[in-house]
């Protein structure tokens, strides 16, 4: 990726945010958030306690000394880096005071009650308000910049490719695994593809676990029947998140192969009408309402989607509950899904880029109904 490139969105980004924080009669706003920190400033550190204060002249970077050399590397010019050993809230404390205005908006979502406190009073010393900032950033972070793309796609690419080895090897030889194993071996494949690590846990259910949405994979082995697999990766900071379902040896499948159609086109309809413009209601109630119509209705207990990007749930939220338009440039999931307790469940994901007309599936992995026998 050219650096310029880089440099542009990143100054860019900051311009939004400062365009956000006036259209909120703030004066300023407080970042506690890693990501949110990362997506403005290029620096990540896993639950690093680090802060980030901007107004509309200076960005002031507050990080563990552990982190300082790494901030000093990854984060655009511009920005001013303050290191702290133990007295973290000092620092803040001369950050807050050099800023302009009244109004600081904090991240009430990304602050514990402690750390409210503290900051509250140093605001106070300095006649400084804060005020809630509501999702400033993360409603920024919901349409996609290229770069954000590019590394989504890749994320998505090792993701198909990871599927693609279990199908090849593994599943010839299924009943020698477990659950867990399997997920295991996603995950290698995934860092072995050039992923830094898993976006989430992977979740590989068998049979009647596979009802259960948030399955916890177990080390029984794996039985002739239904086997589901979601999982995901990351890539550069950028996630991806992926479902497929499979049948093995089943040969009295006919309520399983009913059920994998009904899922399977109520998705295909979703992503048809999936485009700038549909709300997040209305894409819900297109595959709702197919799931309904064939008779599982109350067999389809979560939203349709979400957003993917630093997270891999994030805004936007894909449900009946959400009005929010979809534009071009946002990224989110389109799962359908059916349960039946005690018998087994079926869900198809695939990832999505939001087009003008249209949507683009971010996955290559075959949907088609599978009937794997050894």
């Amino acid at each position: 990726m050219n650096r310029m490139v880089k440099i542009n969105n990143y100054k860019l980004r900051i311009k939004k945010l400062r365009e956000a924080i006036e259209k909120e009669n703030l004066d300023a706003i407080l970042l506690l958030k890693d990501k949110n920190i990362f997506y403005i400033t290029g620096f990540y550190g896993k639950d690093s306690g680090s802060f980030l204060l901007i107004d509309k002249n200076n960005i002031y970077l507050i990080v563990h000394f552990i982190y300082f050399e790494q901030a000093k590397k990854s984060s655009r010019e511009g920005i001013e880096i303050i290191q702290f050993r133990s007295k973290k809230y000092k620092k803040l404390k001369t950050a807050i005071s050099a800023i302009e205005g009244k109004k600081i908006g904090i991240e009430e979502k990304n602050v514990n009650l402690e750390e409210y406190k503290k900051i509250k009073e140093i605001s106070k010393r300095f006649s400084k308000n804060l005020i809630s900032a509501g999702s400033i950033l993360e409603n920024l972070r919901v349409v996609k910049d290229q770069i954000e793309i590019d590394y989504i796609k890749k994320s998505c690419n090792i993701a198909d490719i990871a599927i693609k080895n279990i199908l090849d090897t593994e599943i010839k030889r299924i009943y020698n695994y477990s659950e867990i194993e399997i997920a295991f071996d996603l995950e290698r494949y995934m860092i072995k593809a050039g992923a830094s690590g898993k976006s989430f846990d992977i979740i590989v259910a068998n049979n009647s676990n596979s009802a259960l949405p948030h399955h916890v994979s177990g080390k029984e082995k794996i039985k002739p029947g239904l086997l589901l697999m979601d999982f995901g990766c990351i890539y550069n900071n950028y996630c991806s998140d992926i479902t497929r379902t499979f049948f093995i040896n089943n040969k009295n499948n006919h309520k399983f192969k009913k059920i994998y159609d009904i899922v399977l086109q109520a998705q295909l309809l979703a992503i048809e009408k999936c485009k700038e413009g549909i709300t997040c209601k209305e894409l819900d109630k297109v595959a709702r309402d197919y799931i309904s119509k064939n008779g599982y209705g109350n067999n389809f207990g979560h939203s349709l989607g979400h957003g993917v990007g630093l997270e891999v749930h994030e805004m936007p939220i894909v449900s009946n509950n959400y009005d929010t338009v979809l534009k071009e440039n946002m990224i989110i999931t389109i799962e359908p899904g059916i349960y039946v307790e005690g018998f087994g469940g079926v869900r198809i994901e695939d990832m999505v880029l939001i087009k003008k007309e249209s949507c683009e599936v971010l996955y290559n992995t075959n949907k088609s109904y599978i009937n794997i026998t050894e």
